[in-house]
């Protein structure tokens, strides 16, 4: 039993016929799924029942609908058992089914009620924010309005894409052809491995960016960056050897730089002439070329103002709601 399928269920046997009875001339106007936690997005285990874990479910409406049930579908919620079909809270929280103002929730979550115009109003909510606010951890939504606002924070601006795979490629470089050869050419392999888990973080992010999907933070990226297809996921047995293989991984790196050289290619891409100041020391610099060759495609002025490197710009989320799992 996963934490998606249970809450589902114990939505529709438990929660649901409760509403009904309660307030029915509400159940035409709700979202329902799973909010937050390794649950929402299907990656819970044994392990993940050790806290925060068990039958329970989250409930979106749109403002109107909130000002008119919040207060009232939250008290029907508050009676639900929590314990179903031999599963429970270990850790027995006060309220294991929330109601959420669409609003309230999206700004909770990255700082915003809507998706911003400016695209560096994008670049000021972290990547694994918006990993959490995808729509595919509904599971019942008639009105189709959650569904819309959580689908329309989806997907980046094309400038903002351009933004953070130029940085997430330069990184890369960074961590694997710059630091990282050099401690191997050294013999320093501790060195190195720490740069491998550096290069591969960030080679993951880049993969993420090629199927125009948001990675999660560092607990589940490589459970999601398995779930990927296309290049990443020949990228995925390279970065598996490069963890398990004790010496030197300068030809990983290698192989890893052509797949996604290949795939830039593919986009339209081409790598920017070398620059005098790196072509002597670092020649072999193809992904930091294309680094910057995408970031000179940028066309929004304050994006093209901010450093080559830069992810993300003084977010502007609050701290309150990171209990993730």
């Amino acid at each position: 039993m996963n934490g998606f399928e249970l809450s589902e269920r114990f939505f529709r046997r438990v929660g649901l016929p409760a509403i009904e009875r309660g307030l029915p001339r509400c159940v035409r106007r709700l979202a329902v799924g799973v909010g937050l936690g390794s649950q929402a997005h299907r990656n819970d285990d044994e392990v993940s029942r050790d806290h925060g874990w068990g039958p329970g479910f989250t409930v979106w409406l749109a403002k109107d609908d909130f000002d008119s049930y919040g207060g009232p579908l939250q008290e029907i919620l508050d009676t639900l058992p929590q314990e179903y079909d031999g599963f429970r809270w270990k850790d027995d929280p006060e309220t294991t089914c929330r109601v959420f103002e669409l609003g309230d929730y999206t700004e909770m979550i990255v700082g915003f009620r809507k998706p911003p115009r400016s695209p560096r109003d994008w670049l000021r909510m972290p990547e694994s924010y918006l990993f959490e606010l995808t729509p595919n951890r509904l599971y019942h939504d008639e009105p189709g309005i959650v569904s819309a606002r959580l689908k329309a924070f989806s997907r980046y601006p094309e400038d903002v894409w351009r933004q953070r795979m130029a940085a997430c490629l330069s990184w890369c470089w960074e961590w694997g052809r710059k630091h990282l050869f050099r401690a191997e050419a050294r013999g320093d392999h501790v060195s190195g491995f720490s740069y491998w888990t550096r290069f591969a973080e960030y080679a993951m992010k880049v993969g993420f960016l090629m199927n125009r999907r948001f990675a999660p933070y560092h607990k589940w990226l490589w459970a999601e960056f398995k779930k990927l297809s296309g290049p990443p996921g020949e990228v995925c047995a390279v970065l598996r050897e490069g963890f398990e293989r004790l010496g030197d991984r300068r030809e990983l790196v290698k192989r890893i730089e052509t797949i996604y050289v290949d795939e830039l290619e593919s986009l339209g891409f081409s790598p920017a002439a070398p620059s005098a100041n790196r072509s002597t020391a670092y020649p072999d610099n193809r992904l930091f070329r294309f680094a910057r060759e995408i970031r000179s495609c940028v066309v929004d002025p304050e994006v093209r103002n901010l450093n080559l490197r830069e992810e993300i710009a003084h977010p502007a989320t609050r701290s309150g709601w990171m209990w993730l799992r």
